[in-house]
């Protein structure tokens, strides 16, 4: 897989550099005004464990196949605090809703795997894949100028592409 520098990468440096040297410090502000609004949609979405010894043990299981971001991302989240259970049971999607899909391939955030088994239980949809790219939000991020067109030409025309076309990085 080429693996692309893509601009917010650059920002990942100051954050990841003192962890990494072990130099860590409390950072400077109050947090991201973003991170309440989405724990409170990700943790609102589905129970999570509320046992830190589940999260350990993720954190445990992830370190041979991803020794850095595994533990960063099996690590024990605010859901395991959160106040409240959700208010819905989950949503369970299926049937032939014509929904456009546009992953990467390397996506972290959202693995490729996932994409396709939504793709799979959304009969309807199209996979519309960036292969070889390690983003995540690829409509008007990314900058793959035939992915913006194709989701561009769907959001104007609500028509679905014929089959499930594929870019490449």
């Amino acid at each position: 897989m080429k693996l692309r520098c893509e601009p917010t990468f650059g920002r990942l440096v100051p954050v990841l550099a003192p962890i990494v040297s072990a130099t860590a410090a409390p950072p400077a502000s109050a947090g991201s005004p973003l991170a309440g609004p989405a724990a409170a949609i990700t943790c609102g979405d589905r129970a999570a464990p509320r046992d830190p010894a589940a999260y350990w043990n993720d954190v445990q299981r992830s370190r041979a196949r991803h020794p850095l971001f595994g533990p960063l991302k099996n690590n024990i989240w605010p859901c395991a605090f959160w106040p409240n259970q959700p208010r819905e049971r989950l949503t369970h999607v299926a049937g032939p809703t014509p929904a456009l899909i546009v992953p990467a391939t390397g996506d972290t955030a959202t693995t490729y795997q996932g994409s396709q088994a939504m793709h799979r239980a959304l009969t309807g949809s199209r996979l519309l894949t960036l292969r070889g790219a390690t983003g995540h939000g690829i409509h008007g991020e990314y900058g793959d100028a035939r992915v913006d067109a194709k989701v561009n030409a769907y959001l104007a025309t609500g028509t679905l592409p014929a089959t499930d076309p594929t870019c490449h990085a």
